[in-house]
């Protein structure tokens, strides 16, 4: 009990040194059969290089499972580390959701704000050269892999998702459609991370006018899909949270063998 206390007491102090970074879930196997243990870090950095976080009870909004056989909500225990740890009951094409609360941000200069949103093309309010603060959240998901002709496409389960639209495992084009509020994540420029033994990629996308686009995904590697929102806030928001700006993270993980 004490190391988990030291693990929670540690991450909490130490949770705002990576929060301008991409968070995204990585498990150690992506492929599940049948009353195998499903095992996923909540990663956080830069470049698919990062720190495993414990499960934080605090800082979780959702944490739940989809398969073919339904919709699973998921409990965990405060300083479970790896932070998702699950059986599971099904051997096909199975779904895993993380959604955050949200958490405040407050940039330490302006220059670091810049560059975060000239990483994903973002639109700022260029008038105020001072340095912002913003409230984020994040919405990650990872796809396993399963039996042959297992796939299935999954209906809107997050505010912001990125939806499969063919099984990667299978495709070498892999086919995804972003989805913000309900609506197409039209025209909007996003990164692909791709990793294996003996690569490092980053690659830029852009969705079209429904919020659809295809990745390659040929390699057998590590992939993450990233994409970022950033709304400036109203007045009255800005009153509400005590904040410029509201961004949203949405991260899709997927690993070809």
């Amino acid at each position: 009990m004490k190391i988990y206390l030291a693990v929670i007491l540690y991450f909490l102090i130490n949770s705002n040194s990576l929060n301008a970074h991409e968070l995204w879930l990585e498990a150690d196997q992506y492929q599940l059969k049948d009353s195998e243990k499903l095992i996923a870090n909540i990663k956080v950095g830069q470049d698919l290089v990062g720190e495993s976080y414990p499960y934080l009870s605090q800082e979780t909004e959702k944490l739940f499972f989809i398969s073919k056989k339904g919709f699973k909500k998921l409990n965990q225990i405060d300083g479970d580390y790896p932070a998702i740890q699950q059986s599971v009951n099904y051997s096909g094409i199975q779904y895993l959701y993380y959604q955050s609360n949200k958490e405040f941000l407050k940039y330490q200069d302006y220059k670091t704000f810049i560059e975060f949103t000239d990483e994903y093309n973002l639109s700022y309010d260029k008038s105020n050269k001072n340095p912002p603060s913003e409230i984020y959240q994040r919405f990650a998901k990872i796809i396993f892999n399963g039996e042959p002709n297992s796939f299935f496409k999954t209906k809107k389960n997050l505010e912001f998702e990125i939806i499969n639209q063919n099984n990667p495992y299978e495709n070498n084009l892999s086919e995804i459609q972003i989805l913000l509020k309900n609506k197409p994540f039209i025209n909007k420029k996003f990164v692909v991370f791709f990793k294996n033994e003996n690569t490092f990629e980053r690659k830029i996308y852009q969705t079209d006018l429904n919020g659809f686009a295809k990745i390659e995904s040929l390699k057998k590697g590590l992939y993450l899909i990233s994409a970022v929102d950033l709304e400036k806030l109203n007045l009255i928001e800005k009153i509400k949270y005590k904040a410029d700006y509201f961004s949203r993270w949405a991260s899709l993980t997927f690993r070809k063998n």
